[in-house]
């Protein structure tokens, strides 16, 4: 004989108990939160972008089913940003022009439904913002060179209180990698943490013309990979150009050092922070596919399992 399929009410039931597991491991996650908080001390970096993007990797490599992987990482970002705030104050500012993409938006995607998000309607704005200790984060655009003044020549300077760049937007696009909306880098006065999939950003001052691939073979023979590279001219004899390279750059880079010393026409470089390369489409899709019931709504207990 067949076993007898569960009810209705069975399966509520086990909807239940799974919301209840759920529910102690949150509460269980709070008090290590807690736990790491009092370890690390008053004075402890509160965000670890680096952690949080392999955090996000391990999950998605490690999903199975249905329901959709940009979702998983979304809760887990909302997760990640509540703990972040119970360790200590915890703000953004983001750039949110009136005739442009509000990238406030983009930032509560990623920060979570609590972290308090300021407007500016200038990137200086969001920079100072940044630099004064007013914010944690900071959200900008994507350096273009192409949009008149450019905000990234204000990262080529050296001390602490000079923004690096330590994240790219989005992470996991809930569009599913296709990258539609607005695209955005993080900055903040905390250092970049590698993640173990990284690309970085360093500055290069030029005391005379050099043309974009003699730029690349010059970066290359220093032992960069680089991907991208945006020219500025900040003044009639100070060209500075923003690469992009492949791999992690930390602030103190010996490659970095050298190119100021040993090579020529560099009279000045600043490594300018790093960033999680962001998952990508394949990553982000699932391999088994919702029925057509499932994704029309199909039958309504079925379809409202979750809620009822």
């Amino acid at each position: 004989m067949s076993e007898k399929p569960p009810s209705l009410d069975d399966l509520r039931r086990k909807i239940d108990e799974i919301d209840d597991s759920i529910h102690d491991s949150l509460m269980r996650r709070t008090e290590l939160a807690r736990q790491i908080a009092l370890a690390k001390g008053s004075n402890a970096v509160i965000m670890r972008p680096g952690r949080e993007a392999r955090v996000l990797r391990r999950l998605v490599g490690r999903h199975e089913g249905a329901f959709p992987k940009p979702i998983v990482c979304r809760i887990w970002r909302e997760v990640i940003s509540v703990f972040t705030r119970l360790q200590g104050p915890f703000a953004a500012a983001a750039f949110a022009p009136e005739d442009g993409s509000d990238l406030s938006l983009l930032a509560r995607d990623h920060f979570g439904s609590l972290t308090p998000i300021t407007g500016f309607g200038s990137e200086m704005g969001v920079l100072r913002a940044v630099s004064d200790g007013k914010a944690n984060i900071g959200i900008l655009p994507l350096p273009e060179s192409d949009r008149g003044t450019p905000w990234w020549p204000k990262l080529a300077r050296s001390g602490k209180a000079s923004p690096k760049i330590i994240a790219r937007l989005p992470f996991a696009p809930l569009d599913g990698g296709r990258r539609i909306g607005p695209e955005a880098v993080v900055v903040s006065l905390a250092e970049p943490e590698e993640s173990g999939d990284d690309r970085g950003y360093l500055i290069v001052e030029l005391d005379q013309a050099v043309s974009r691939g003699a730029l690349k073979v010059l970066l290359s023979d220093a032992g960069f990979e680089v991907r991208n590279t945006q020219a500025w001219v900040d003044a009639p004899d100070r060209t500075l150009h923003l690469v992009e390279v492949e791999g992690f750059l930390a602030s103190d880079d010996s490659r970095v050092t050298a190119l100021v010393t040993e090579t020529e026409p560099v009279s000045h470089a600043w490594a300018v922070g790093s960033f999680a390369v962001p998952l990508l489409a394949e990553e982000l899709a699932n391999n088994p596919v919702l029925s057509a019931g499932s994704e029309s709504g199909g039958d309504g207990d079925a379809a409202n399992a979750g809620a009822s």
